[in-house]
């Protein structure tokens, strides 16, 4: 074995550890949260020193947080079926445009991804408020459609990309109008991305917090929001319960993702 081999070996390796650091770096908290989940005590703490599930019985029987729950599905499950065609539509139009300024669009389309959340929702709450718009489930709506749609636009982008634009042109050639050739044609073959954008789009908009917070009212509030109230005068292991099923759900829709359409290809637009 030469030198040149040993040092690629060993960089091989180096570069497999540091991956796994990061990893374990990253995916600590989470497994310390659904080990504080499953304490006896009344007061979250690390190792626990006993333990039981009655903090997921007293987490599924607060209303506070069912309501929350119920209200941040509604809510992201709304902002989905908005979002979700006008992504769509957007992706369209930036997939057959031939505009020099595309590049602007299509940064424009991702920008929220881009700009932190707190930015969003202080320009938010004062564009809305310049128009007077007191109700806060509309605020929120209008809020959770600019979390999703990035991703759908994004995902739809990729799934574009690997399309054969022949294809529509086929269709066209043999009778079909464009509506027709998009729907039939197009619309199945990207029908991957578009689902994970909407997906994506989904679990961070139930799980967002910087846009929410400035959108909420007394009546109207999120799971996260909620979360974060309790938070301000309890410690128990109840959040951490919640925050464990949260996870679970979390990487189930991941899981069922990656195993239907192939998360990895999809983003690699290959």
């Amino acid at each position: 074995m030469d030198g040149t081999t040993i040092i690629t070996a060993v960089q091989r390796h180096a570069f497999n550890a540091l991956a796994w650091a990061l990893y374990a770096f990253l995916l600590a908290p989470l497994v310390c949260i659904v080990i504080v989940s499953f304490n006896n005590e009344p007061v979250q703490s690390f190792p626990p020193t006993s333990w039981s599930l009655r903090w997921y019985v007293s987490a599924l029987g607060n209303p506070a947080f069912l309501n929350a729950a119920a209200a941040s599905g509604i809510l992201a499950l709304c902002a989905s079926a908005v979002a979700t065609p006008l992504g769509v539509m957007a992706a369209v139009g930036l997939w057959k445009s031939r505009w020099r300024g595309k590049p602007f669009l299509e940064a424009l389309f991702i920008s929220p991804i881009i700009v932190p959340g707190l930015v969003t929702g202080i320009s938010l709450l004062v564009a809305l408020a310049a128009i007077d718009l007191r109700e806060a489930a509309i605020r929120l709506l209008i809020g959770h459609v600019l979390i999703v749609m990035p991703y759908v636009v994004r995902t739809t982008m990729a799934s574009l990309l690997q399309l054969d634009p022949s294809l529509q042109e086929a269709a066209e050639t043999l009778g079909a109008n464009s509506w027709k050739a998009f729907f039939f044609v197009v619309l199945p073959l990207i029908r991957p991305g578009v689902v994970a954008g909407m997906v994506f789009g989904f679990i961070l908009s139930f799980d967002d917090v910087n846009v929410s917070l400035f959108l909420v009212d007394a009546r109207t509030t999120t799971l996260p929001i909620s979360i974060m109230s309790y938070l301000q005068y309890s410690f128990d292991p109840s959040v951490a319960a919640i925050s464990t099923m949260l996870i679970v759900l979390t990487f189930a829709a991941t899981v069922v993702l990656e195993r239907w359409f192939g998360l990895e290809r999809l983003f690699a637009g290959h």
